[in-house]
């Protein structure tokens, strides 16, 4: 690192930066880093800098950009701040674009489809950024149980989507049941697949005590982790639960984590228009419905044992990876066969195995991606015991790694190097690298 390219405001900051993004324990220690970031721009020297400039923009921060956007560029920050001038921002600047060599956005915002329209109108002769729009979602294909359907249609955002998509330079994403899907509406030579990656020596991901609930202790823990976005895979997932307990021959433990406490719920001003927030009723959360039952879903508890059930609540971006550390079992399970979920990234199955889980998934759509790309040695033991392509396979690979407590600690240290390894950010940040400067030279 050759630090005499850095602007003194970089310099002064850096080690406290580092030193902070190291272990990102809290949420105060993200808003330091986006801070950090954010002032880039007011410290730009654009008459002096010979750095290219690349800005990163999102509208929302959301679990999906942390992994596409913020973690990738401190790192990327970490690993090559003499080579780039790196800006962060949640409300883009249309005069960034003026100065910026490439912006990278996630997630499409009113101002992010102006800037294609600026971009189209570009003076010629001048030099104009490239633009690059990352995503990691099917975000035009929500589905109608998808809890957030209805305000992405009232406010634009499916064709705030397919437009980004339409209109970018370069589209950057997971894998390749994605860019099969986006080739669909634009040129598939423009679409490129950038990893996930995790920042594994962060706090979350470093086990210290034992994590398991007093009412799991001495049982097999089988565990999922996710937002509310996933209800209906959850209420479909009942099914071969079901079949798991009633076939067990020890004690386990069923915990569903990330089902908030209190859910909120959107509600459209019939005078205005205008969508606001309200917290919902109890029986009406996620939560509860899960738990006691809904219409004519009987509801986990009635089905599993309350004894045997525990659900939690949601935990933040710096702090969820510990509910993996609870379980012996992670299960990565969609019931629903939508487009969307058919484009979801393998994060969750890989999550489970960093933390030393054995992870248990059905295998479909970008799911299937993780299974395609695994070395020969751990790919057949997961095809016999990990990948499902049904409800009957999947309850039996979980009493598979149930029954078989020192098979499953030996596979799961195996995945477990694998996918620490694989979707390392320090190596991934190499690959974005090279990626940016291809598009730069």
């Amino acid at each position: 690192m050759d630090l005499n390219k850095l602007t003194n405001f970089e310099k002064e900051n850096r080690d406290n930066i580092l030193r902070i993004e190291e272990l990102m324990e809290t949420a105060d220690d993200r808003k330091t880093i986006e801070n950090f970031f954010q002032k880039q721009w007011d410290n730009l020297d654009y008459k002096n800098e010979t750095r290219p400039v690349i800005v990163f923009s999102t509208p929302s921060q959301t679990g999906t950009d942390w992994f596409r956007l913020r973690v990738p560029l401190f790192n990327l920050w970490k690993k090559h701040a003499d080579k780039y001038y790196i800006i962060y921002t949640d409300d883009i600047n249309f005069n960034m674009l003026k100065f910026a060599d490439i912006v990278v956005q996630h997630r499409a915002g009113a101002k992010h489809i102006m800037i294609n329209d600026i971009i189209d109108n570009w003076p010629t002769g001048f030099k104009r950024p490239v633009i690059i729009h990352d995503v990691d979602d099917n975000e035009h294909n929500l589905p109608d149980s998808h809890p957030l359907k209805k305000m992405w249609i009232e406010t634009g955002k499916d064709k705030m989507s397919m437009g980004q998509i339409v209109r970018a330079d370069k589209i950057t994403t997971t894998g390749r049941i994605l860019k099969r899907e986006f080739s669909k509406l634009t040129n598939q030579s423009k679409i490129d697949i950038l990893p996930n990656a995790f920042r594994w020596s962060a706090k979350q991901w470093q086990k210290e005590n034992e994590a398991k609930p007093i009412e799991a202790k001495n049982k097999v823990t089988v565990g999922w982790s996710g937002l509310t976005s996933h209800f209906p895979d959850l209420i479909k997932m009942l099914k071969p639960l079901k079949e798991v307990k009633k076939n067990l021959e020890e004690d386990a433990h069923f915990i569903i984590s990330g089902m908030p406490i209190v859910d909120k719920i959107n509600v459209k001003n019939p005078k205005t228009g205008q969508i606001s927030q309200k917290d919902s009723p109890e029986n009406k959360t996620y939560k509860y419905r899960l738990r006691k039952g809904f219409d004519s879903f009987p509801g986990y508890e009635k089905e599993l044992g309350e004894e045997n059930c525990t659900f939690q609540d949601v935990k933040g971006l710096e702090n969820y990876g510990e509910f993996y550390h609870q379980y012996d079992i992670n299960l990565a399970y969609l019931g629903e066969k939508s487009t969307f979920n058919r484009s979801k990234s393998a994060i969750k199955i890989i999550e489970g195995f960093a933390v030393g889980a054995i992870s248990i998934w059905t295998n479909w759509g970008g799911y299937e991606d993780f299974l395609y790309n695994l070395p020969t040695d751990l790919k057949e033991v997961a095809e016999k015991h990990m990948a499902s392509n049904n409800d009957e396979e999947f309850s039996k690979n979980i009493l598979y790694w149930i029954h078989n407590d020192k098979e499953r600690k030996v596979w799961s240290k195996k995945f477990q190097d694998y996918v620490l390894d694989e979707f390392n950010i320090e190596k991934v940040t190499d690959l974005r690298a090279e990626y940016f400067d291809k598009l730069l030279n």
